[in-house]
């Protein structure tokens, strides 16, 4: 027999609908970073123009080579610089934004986010960094296997474990790194805890709700698939169709993911963490 007291991922769902109904100005915080995000996004893909290049050329000549400075081979670092602006960003002007959008819900001043922007701004440091350094040795890792000689891996060639199941791994670690530690926000806007006491406090939140978690992280992030897979075939996209496409691309990425699923993910996960307190 259901336990009519239990929360349902439906039921979490349907107040966040209702909070964003109620109180628009809640997503005033999104709209803000979703601006920054396409600004960020089209300077990217200036870099390798005047007078841009002048600063930005040597930084991508020592990291990535001179190919990517020029028009086509530019965009298929497009997508890559991006990701990395968008996980600036978020560290920087991000933290702020959230902090404020959880202190909306929560019924609170907003202004509650800038007096607790340091314990924000390292949370969101920590929990993006963790995630940029999980990714990167699981990748250097991999590279390094097959570098050395090896052919397979579990019988999978380096095409197919460096292709769509390092994609997959990517993003299944996104998946555990937000829902770990995305109640860490909520618990700093209701307590005054710093930012590790907030980290553990939004571990031990997540092993007592894995699953509604779970959910409420991935099903909005599923909405992004479509780009992680078109993003996986830039040379296609490149080659078959126009370059400009990467562009188009990045441009919807950045609007998908501050728009609609940054928001879904945000509200009701901080919902279900208030109601929980509540009770």
């Amino acid at each position: 027999m259901p336990n009519p007291t239990k929360t349902s991922a439906g039921q979490i769902y349907y107040q966040t609908y209702q909070t964003i109904k109620k109180t628009p100005v809640v997503y005033l915080p999104f709209l803000i970073f979703a601006v920054f995000e396409i600004i960020a996004v089209a300077l990217v893909y200036l870099f390798p123009r005047m007078p841009f290049v002048l600063v930005c050329g040597p930084i991508i000549r020592t990291f990535w080579g001179e190919r990517f400075l020029h028009y086509p081979i530019n965009f298929l670092l497009l997508p890559k610089l991006a990701a990395l602006s968008r996980m600036f960003l978020s560290v920087i002007l991000g933290s702020l934004l959230t902090g404020m959008a959880v202190a909306i819900v929560y019924k609170k001043n907003y202004k509650t986010a800038f007096k607790k922007y340091i314990s924000l701004f390292l949370i969101v440091l920590i929990i993006t960094g963790l995630f940029y350094l999980t990714v990167k040795i699981i990748g250097l890792c991999l590279n390094k296997y097959f570098m050395a000689g090896h052919l397979k891996l579990l019988f999978l060639g380096p095409r197919i474990w460096l292709g769509p199941i390092l994609t997959t791994i990517n993003l299944v670690t996104a998946l555990l790194v937000q829902s770990i530690f995305v109640y860490a926000i909520p618990e700093v806007i209701l307590n005054e805890e710093n930012p590790i006491k907030c980290i553990g406090a939004s571990f031990v939140f997540f092993k007592k709700h894995t699953v509604l978690t779970l959910i409420l992280v991935g099903l909005p992030m599923l909405i992004y698939l479509p780009v992680v897979v078109l993003n996986y075939n830039t040379t296609f996209l490149i080659y078959r169709i126009f370059p400009e496409v990467i562009l188009f691309l990045a441009l919807s990425g950045a609007i998908i993911s501050s728009l609609i699923i940054d928001p879904a993910i945000t509200i009701s996960t901080a919902l279900l963490y208030l109601k929980s307190k509540e009770k």
